[in-house]
């Protein structure tokens, strides 16, 4: 709570005091997952973890600061560093035979580049437009945004996608792979069942470049060939 959900309020002061936007990123885990279609900027949060709840709070604390800010939601977010669901297909590929993977939670597969990306054209669009006459001002902009990849599959979808790739690249054997649904995936935070985001807003405001999740997957996969970040024996 300290890091997710107080440290944002002390940032957005800090913020609001100099004069300056902050940039700051959200989960798609505010909402409880229980909607079958992609939420919006106007659905209602509600969070059924820890983890979610926490960064509702950050969410919350930055709007009532009275800074200017933007708060981008995203989905499922993975990358070539650090610990993900990308790096440890990869890692279990390579270490089990079988490999249970949950079926039944669907969302965007969303390559953390990506939103990086998305970040700088907002950042960009913001620059170029304040210097118009009747630009909108940086307040005017200011919002809860989504950004994510388009398309949607399950953790079981994302993780045969990504065991294609590694199966092209290495002389490892593709382990086998079972769908099972949540109740049989012991965990002790509930997560939610559908985190589908709807870009809708942010391509609107912002003109954002809108990919698919198997592009963003298979470029974050080129980029760690390139880097010789993955195993090609």
């Amino acid at each position: 709570m300290r890091v997710n959900g107080e440290a944002p309020g002390v940032l957005a002061e800090v913020a609001r005091k100099l004069g300056v936007g902050l940039v700051h990123y959200s989960t798609d885990y505010v909402f409880d997952g229980t909607k079958d279609e992609p939420y919006t900027e106007h659905d209602k949060p509600n969070p059924i973890n820890v983890y979610g709840k926490t960064k509702l709070a950050g969410d919350l604390a930055i709007q009532s600061s009275r800074c200017a800010y933007i708060i981008l939601r995203t989905s499922w977010v993975y990358g070539a560093r650090g610990k993900n669901f990308f790096l440890t297909m990869l890692r279990l590929a390579r270490e089990k035979e079988e490999i249970r993977v949950v079926d039944d939670q669907i969302g965007c597969p969303t390559w953390s580049w990506a939103v990086a990306d998305a970040t700088t054209q907002m950042v960009i669009h913001i620059q170029r437009d304040m210097g118009k006459k009747d630009a909108l001002s940086l307040k005017e902009v200011s919002g809860l945004y989504n950004y994510c990849s388009c398309g949607k599959v399950s953790w079981f979808g994302f993780a045969q996608t990504i065991l294609g790739l590694e199966r092209k690249a290495s002389q490892y054997k593709k382990p086998g792979l079972i769908p099972i649904m949540s109740d049989e995936y012991s965990t002790e935070a509930l997560r939610p069942g559908y985190s589908v985001l709807d870009n809708t807003k942010v391509i609107r405001r912002f003109q954002i470049r809108e990919t698919n999740w198997r592009l963003q997957l298979e470029n974050c996969w080129q980029s760690m060939k390139s880097k010789n970040l993955v195993h090609t024996e």
